[in-house]
């Protein structure tokens, strides 16, 4: 199974669907405990004690329901973020610096008004954009401080 929105959001339904029946189970259990409590003998005390068990049962799951829910809504932001991130990669391509180095370099197709500039690949790798400062010689990473030479130095 791909993990997409579509995917995620049929299962962030399917816990909705879980948890809307886990509460009507839990008020057929309430209504069953209010007419045993109806009757003059009060119901049969293993009766009772089975009643109770299924409600703390029902309990648990209510609360299981409510976690799944919220990890699957925490899934869901991730993914968001994990396909942002990569629809904004795609803008970029390797390149090879004329000294050998490997750098992600804006493609001119997706420049528009941004000026040319070099992402970090060590970064790319740890799902960061660093945009790579300095000159034409030498570029460093802000963040994790790899250096690129783009030219060779004549000394």
């Amino acid at each position: 199974m791909d993990l997409d929105f579509e995917n995620l959001s049929s299962a962030l339904q399917l816990v909705g669907d879980a948890g809307t029946a886990t509460g009507q189970v839990a008020k057929g259990v309430e209504i069953v405990k209010s007419l045993f409590q109806k009757t003059e003998t009060g119901g049969d005390t293993d009766l009772k004690l089975a009643l109770s068990e299924l409600t703390m049962q029902v309990a648990n799951a209510q609360v299981a329901n409510s976690d799944l829910k919220l990890k699957m809504a925490a899934l869901q932001d991730e993914l968001a973020k994990m396909q942002a991130f990569q629809s904004d990669l795609e803008r970029y391509a390797l390149w090879e610096t004329p000294t050998g180095a490997i750098v992600y370099r804006l493609k001119e197709d997706s420049q528009g008004a941004e000026p040319l500039h070099y992402l970090c690949p060590n970064c790319i790798e740890d799902r960061h954009k660093a945009i790579l400062q300095g000159h034409e010689t030498h570029r460093e990473c802000p963040r994790c401080s790899t250096g690129y030479f783009f030219q060779k130095i004549q000394w």
